[in-house]
């Protein structure tokens, strides 16, 4: 089983401790204290300081304006920026490459790591940072990059070339890849697909992924609806319901649980 804890000889711990080492100074690199809410104005922290507050629930007003301008910094000047990115990111990267150690057990964690991490950066470099919920966002692209990676390697493991010589089993199928086929059908855009692996695989509650979406929470529980009756009906087999048909769709019992209940 993975814990927080196992991953700290990891590249995210040498990461981390750059971080902590380098980062701590506002002679170095420093945030304006306007960023973090009216408490702080006219001050400046340093990078460390406001990864505490981050961690601390409530003591920074607005969370998506921090990081708009973090990973904007990043992209533009890289370095310090890139290296603050990374280490106010490192506790949710490592719970990230926690679960994945739970889910691939036959991955080393040093490879886990890597690949949370380059995961991590390279959507830093592309995610749009207009839409809200840039953090939870951030975490749910490189859940997804790391999935694929253990999917991946799960899949080259099988004995004899099972992998590509005989067609994938229903019930062996990882939930991350179900929605991943499904999105390739067409059944579920890209968005449904981060919507339901969010908040049915990932925990993420479901006002948190509506913010992600622009939404509200009772708009988002009524797509989720909708998208998880066409995916049930593609795994089961069923004709696939035309959008305009689940204008009052409600899935409910086990296929409420859309993906996990069909694998």
């Amino acid at each position: 089983m993975g814990t927080i804890k196992s991953f700290e000889a990891t590249v995210l711990a040498v990461a981390e401790t750059e971080f902590l080492r380098d980062l701590s100074d506002t002679t170095v690199l420093a945030f304006a204290g306007e960023l973090l809410g009216a408490e702080w104005s006219g001050s400046e922290l340093s990078a460390v300081t406001v990864r505490q507050l981050l961690l601390e629930p409530g003591r920074v007003a607005d969370k998506d304006a921090l990081w708009r301008h973090l990973v904007a910094q990043a992209r533009e000047c890289g370095g310090a920026w890139t290296l603050a990115a990374i280490g106010m990111a490192v506790p949710m990267l490592k719970r990230t490459a926690a679960i994945a150690a739970e889910r691939f057990e036959g991955m080393r964690k040093d490879d886990l790591a890597a690949e949370v991490l380059a995961g991590f950066l390279e959507h830093l470099a592309v995610m749009d940072t207009e839409r809200p919920g840039v953090c939870v966002r951030l975490r749910w692209a490189t859940w997804r990059a790391v999935t694929k990676v253990g999917c991946a390697d799960a899949a080259a493991s099988l004995p004899n070339g099972r992998a590509s010589s005989m067609p994938p089993q229903l019930p062996l199928s990882h939930p991350d890849v179900v929605l991943a086929r499904a999105e390739r059908a067409e059944v579920i855009t890209s968005a449904e697909a981060d919507l339901i692996g969010m908040t049915r695989l990932d925990e993420v509650c479901l006002a948190e992924a509506a913010e992600c979406l622009g939404i509200t929470a009772n708009a988002a529980k009524i797509r989720r609806q909708k998208a998880e009756a066409r995916l049930v009906a593609f795994l089961t087999g069923k004709p696939i319901p035309a959008r305009k048909d689940l204008k009052h769709a409600r899935v409910r019992g086990d296929h409420q649980l859309g993906v996990s209940a069909a694998v």
